[in-house]
């Protein structure tokens, strides 16, 4: 094989937002899916506002962010610096670069070592990784590996870099699974208040499978659980619901309860 053709097999070509967006992702390693679109979604900070998003990976949450919002920039924060390249090219590639910069950094590493401003953005997004290590199988590529497990402080400290870069008063929105749940709360309690939980179901009668959990800071209101997104009908066709967010790059109303 060819040293191009290697490297052409090495990423696929992957359409978000009914192809409205062609992204490159690795073929063995992190991909972004369904998550990565909701998560986008879930932002809705006010006009001309500034948006970090933790974890970007190759970008797909982020651009699918600006891909609706034509008024934002976006930041995102990834470790692996072969990412933080391809999200870069992956913003180009759609002519979204020039409201969206990709940096390397560790979320869960010493805020000072980020170089960013705080409390500088209106909104943060994040999909943490979702399991503690020792909890699931080893995973051979070691970027999927990061992007999936953590330790024992890892929630919590994307927590407290997701609060140390919010202005005041500003969102947070964070996706993860339904069974962590209480854990994200706990979490998120601490730091946020008038926490909007929405799950996400993949079919009427199953069970919540994830959550998006959205936060305001300096805020006290209590939690305030909406209605479930449920992803296909019971003969397993897309909803409208899901449909107008992952085929037509529609927001989440969080709002339409006051969050």
């Amino acid at each position: 094989m060819r040293h191009d053709d290697a490297a052409n097999a090495a990423y696929s070509q992957d359409g978000f937002l009914g192809e409205k967006l062609r992204l490159r992702q690795p073929t063995d390693g992190f991909r972004s899916g369904h998550d990565a679109v909701l998560l986008a979604a879930a932002a809705d900070p006010p006009q001309d506002s500034h948006v970090a998003e933790l974890g970007s990976g190759a970008g797909v949450a982020a651009l699918c962010f600006l891909a609706r919002r034509s008024d934002a920039h976006i930041t995102g924060i990834e470790f692996d610096g072969e990412m933080v390249a391809l999200a870069q090219a992956n913003a180009a590639a759609n002519n979204l670069g020039a409201r969206a910069q990709f940096r390397q950094g560790d979320v869960a590493g010493a805020f000072g070592d980020l170089h960013m401003v705080a409390n500088s953005f209106d909104e943060v997004i994040a999909n943490p990784p979702f399991h503690e290590a020792g909890t699931v199988s080893e995973m051979a590529h070691d970027g999927k590996a990061r992007a999936h497990i953590g330790t024992e402080g890892t929630l919590d400290n994307w927590v407290k870099c997701a609060c140390a870069l919010t202005r005041a008063g500003g969102h947070i929105s964070f996706i993860h699974r339904a069974d962590a749940l209480d854990r994200l709360l706990t979490v998120m309690h601490k730091r946020l208040g008038d926490l909007h939980v929405l799950p996400i179901m993949p079919k009427p009668e199953s069970a919540a499978t994830r959550v998006l959990v959205r936060g305001k800071r300096d805020a006290r209101a209590p939690v305030t659980l909406l209605p479930p997104l449920i992803l296909q009908d019971e003969n397993g066709q897309p909803s409208a619901a899901a449909e107008a967010v992952l085929r037509h790059g529609a927001a989440l109303a969080f709002d339409r309860n006051g969050g």
